[in-house]
């Protein structure tokens, strides 16, 4: 059955190493792993809101007239239902799927960069007065598990049932940032980047980034995205393949293609790092499920450029791992061109040579 709160078998399990005729000594490695349980149990909501919702595409017609859909509604058809009916026009009969951009903002206390501009309160379902974002993510009711977390940390600290205490580093900081974006405790996350992990003297990693980022990327919150990474860069922590990826998955979310695009194509430039394939498909896909067919061909453009890439092309700044990674890239069969054909035909549109050049 699901255990959303491991602590009892975690308890149950230390008291068995310290009770054993041999006693098996905690050690930190040993304890980061007890504490990415409390991560694996699963995400919540909290920290969610998608931008865009995929349909079936059952138009019949060249322009744009749309049957019922599977949820009984129709495209333009002013239900108020949130959605930019203005962006579903169909160009493209045969298309499979759609994408419906939400004109809905999530709930205020949802963004974060709104709450941190406006440095408002906000206010608790079913409960009186006003309090911070962070108090609110510190109470039990926002997340026993977390709560559960943060217990079975500090007690870890003093000495978990008989065992010598425990001092936290960076890994066990990383792991309970996770456990925070896991449960949508945004600013109890921050609160950590920001002011525990630097009164502990431990530096946060590029782990510590990219975690924080792929829970905002879920909200579509571009503002502080954009502030992190400026961050990373002034402190000359390096982006990898998995920075690239939450920030492409902000922006897609929020339904900026465009600047996606432009994003995966200024980091190369400047960084030499690429998001996984899957990054670039998923890029193809927001941008023809929203009908911007032209959009979808700049990036394939771009992929073209790696396609055509030699040794050596960017002199000293190339290192192995770079090749390897352009290597991998240009062999990728799901970026080849019968893959990327057969992507653009799925939803109705086509890639010519001339298209590629």
């Amino acid at each position: 059955p699901e255990n959303d709160n491991p602590t009892r078998w975690l308890d149950a399990i230390l008291v068995n190493m310290s009770s054993r005729d041999v006693p098996v000594q905690l050690d930190t490695k040993l304890a980061n792993m007890m504490l990415d349980c409390y991560a694996s149990t699963g995400r919540n909501g909290k920290a969610l809101h998608f931008f865009y919702r995929v349909v079936e595409d059952t138009s019949t017609s060249a322009g744009g007239q749309a049957n019922q859909n599977g949820n009984g509604d129709s495209y333009g058809n002013g239900n108020g239902d949130g959605y930019d009916n203005d962006q579903m026009a169909n160009p493209n009969p045969q298309s499979k799927i759609r994408m419906k951009m939400t004109n809905q903002l999530p709930p205020f206390y949802k963004l974060p960069s709104d709450v941190l501009a406006h440095d408002e309160m906000v206010k608790r379902p079913r409960k009186e007065g006003l309090v911070s974002k962070l108090e609110w993510e510190k109470e039990k009711e926002w997340s026993p598990a977390l709560t559960a977390a943060f217990a079975f940390a500090d007690s870890l600290t003093h000495g978990a049932c008989g065992h010598e205490p425990i001092e936290l580093n960076l890994v066990s900081w990383n792991t309970l940032v996770k456990v925070c974006c896991y449960r949508g405790a945004i600013f109890r996350a921050l609160e950590i980047l920001n002011t525990t992990m630097p009164r502990k003297n431990i530096e946060p990693n590029v782990i510590t980034y990219n975690t924080i980022l792929a829970a905002l990327a879920r909200m579509g919150d571009k503002n502080l995205m954009r502030e992190m990474l400026t961050t990373m860069t002034n402190k000359g922590i390096n982006c990898n393949k998995y920075t690239v990826k939450a920030l492409v998955d902000g922006y897609l979310n929020a339904g900026d293609i465009s600047g996606a695009i432009s994003l995966v194509q200024d980091v190369f430039n400047q960084q030499r790092i690429l998001p996984p394939f899957t990054t670039h498909l998923k890029i193809i896909e927001f941008a023809l499920g929203t009908d911007l067919v032209h959009e979808a061909k700049r990036h394939v453009y771009f992929i073209q450029q790696i396609w055509k890439w030699k040794p050596n092309t960017f002199g000293k700044d190339e290192t192995k791992k770079f090749q390897n990674l352009m290597y991998a890239t240009q062999k990728n069969p799901k970026l080849s061109k019968k893959a990327l054909q057969r992507l653009f035909s799925y939803f109705g549109a086509e890639l010519l040579d001339k298209d590629r050049s």
